[in-house]
């Protein structure tokens, strides 16, 4: 398997005490680790819960949290979103480029990329958003027009546990998955690659595709 990011400095296992607000989660330990992903998270960061944690500097914290246990760890710190997804485009990729009233994570050539991290997973199938995000649908209607434009889009999913297939969220976000269906049927490139987090290893498991609709 592809190891495509080693975790750096010290990494540790705590259990939380409670999420104390989306960004800060309390640890049994009386320990407070910035959490840097907007979810629900609600399978995995929940009082009594597993969760690794990692050496950080903060405003307000010194550790944030890596991944929560779910049956496996799952990685849930988003700021490994991008450095991923950069193993899998050109080197000279532009990131945080702006389009329109947004940024999208990566350029280059004539292809424009929006990257999403995917962490819910029921029953083998991956579903993204955990949470309704006005942010993602946005970011969608501006891949689809620059594919009425001329331009080459592509979503970029990554899925950070194991899973044999994806779909939008309809029952979450009716918003993103119309969106997301939409920009398929306009052209938008669709891309969706599967990760695990071994020791402190991230690696790719592999590609997967769209589940049937009506699973």
């Amino acid at each position: 398997m592809l190891t495509v990011v080693s975790v750096e400095g010290r990494i540790w296992e705590e259990r939380v005490e409670a999420r104390s607000n989306r960004f800060m989660v309390k640890m049994q330990s009386r320990l407070i680790c910035h959490l840097h992903d907007p979810g629900r998270l609600k399978e995995l960061v929940y009082p009594g819960n597993r969760v690794l944690v990692r050496e950080t500097r903060g405003i307000k914290t010194s550790c944030s949290v890596l991944a929560g246990w779910d049956g496996e760890w799952v990685i849930i710190d988003s700021r490994f979103h991008p450095v991923i997804a950069r193993r899998f485009l050109p080197p000279d990729a532009e990131s945080e480029v702006r389009v329109g009233h947004s940024r999208l994570d990566f350029h280059f050539n004539d292809t424009w990329v929006e990257v999403k991290g995917c962490s819910l997973v029921r029953n083998g199938i991956a579903l993204f958003p955990d949470a309704p995000t006005r942010r993602g649908e946005r970011h969608l209607r501006e891949l689809i027009k620059l594919r009425e434009e001329g331009h080459d889009a592509m979503l970029m999913i990554l899925v950070m546990r194991p899973a044999t297939c994806f779909l939008p969220n309809k029952d979450t976000d009716p918003s993103f998955s119309e969106a997301f269906w939409e920009a398929l049927d306009r052209g938008v490139k669709l891309t969706i690659k599967s990760f695990k987090l071994e020791g402190r290893d991230i690696v790719y498991v592999s590609d997967i595709g769209l589940c049937n609709k009506a699973e």
